[in-house]
């Protein structure tokens, strides 16, 4: 049988698509927190200048924390598991025999797969909700320019809505808006220096979104590059493995067959699997002859 051993250099197992996803990933989301964080500050400026409360936005620093952390470990663990994958490769190549840690690897590379997977969907609903927050700063910026020309076009209002009137057309009306924790008279704004400040507030809020959506992306993609390459790592292992042990077993056998040959030569031949004749049975006879010992050969031979 030709040999199954090959030699390829230290450079072909070297995991250049792990390490260029890992950077990738760390450096998308070093991006997003950082943008995060300013985007997150100035919504609660902007907010603070309305004198009105939104719902989830102080939630922002937990999934920020719990992200960085879980995101960080497992793409670390995942990259480690690739650096094992390429000693594992790098064993079968020189060897042609089972590397002793590839079931180990097998049963760890499927629970952090699946682990990998479920923080690609969390990265894939982060995405959305970092499109959902821009838009709903979009939203804002027009509709405070908007107040603000209406002032500047018909004057100040001339009644509130306390006094059971709706919200004029001159002031900002933030009750359609779910998010907003307030009632309709707070909700209702009609102060242009309050209007000023936010949009201004909004504006910067808005300059950081960018930045934020675009290393969330970039995390997406360096996750979901990683996890199909840990797939395919995954599958080439497993499948080297049932090779080998099939090409083993065969060169085991074919050995088998090479040593019946020899003794043939000698006029014996091996006994069965058990040292037996393969007639009656016998293990201890003197001299076996095809497979049979020597009175069953004479039986069955003369």
């Amino acid at each position: 049988m030709p040999p199954i051993t090959r030699d390829r250099g230290c450079l072909y197992y070297v995991p250049w698509l792990a390490t260029f996803c890992v950077c990738l990933g760390v450096a998308g989301l070093g991006v997003w927190a950082y943008y995060t964080k300013q985007g997150q500050s100035k919504t609660l400026d902007a907010l603070d200048s309305l004198d009105v409360t939104a719902s989830n936005v102080g939630s922002l620093n937990s999934a920020l924390l719990a992200t960085a952390i879980v995101y960080l470990v497992i793409i670390v663990i995942i990259y480690l598991m690739s650096l094992w994958r390429s000693f594992i490769e790098a064993a079968h190549d020189a060897t042609g025999q089972v590397a002793k840690g590839a079931f180990a690897f097998l049963l760890l590379a499927f629970a952090f797969e699946l682990n990998w997977t479920l923080v690609n969907i969390w990265l894939t609903l982060l995405l959305m909700g970092n499109a959902i927050w821009a838009s709903c700063v979009y939203i804002l910026r027009g509709s405070i320019t908007s107040t603000l020309e209406a002032i500047a076009k018909y004057g100040p209002a001339t009644w509130l809505p306390s006094q059971g009137l709706p919200c004029p057309g001159q002031c900002l009306d933030l009750t359609t808006l779910v998010f907003i924790n307030s009632d309709l008279q707070d909700a209702c704004i009609c102060d242009a220096a309050k209007l000023t400040s936010a949009q201004s507030a909004f504006n910067d809020t808005y300059d950081q979104l960018p930045g934020a959506l675009s290393g969330a992306w970039v995390m997406w993609l360096a996750g979901v590059l990683l996890l199909i390459n840990f797939g395919c790592q995954f599958s080439h292992t497993k499948r080297e493995r049932e090779l080998l042990e099939r090409a083993n077993t065969k060169r085991a056998e074919a050995g088998r067959k090479a040593a019946n040959r020899a003794l043939a030569a000698k006029g014996l031949k091996q006994r069965g699997p058990n040292g037996e004749c393969q007639h009656c049975g016998i293990q201890n006879c003197h001299k076996y002859i095809k497979g049979l010992c020597h009175p069953c050969y004479l039986k069955e031979w003369r």
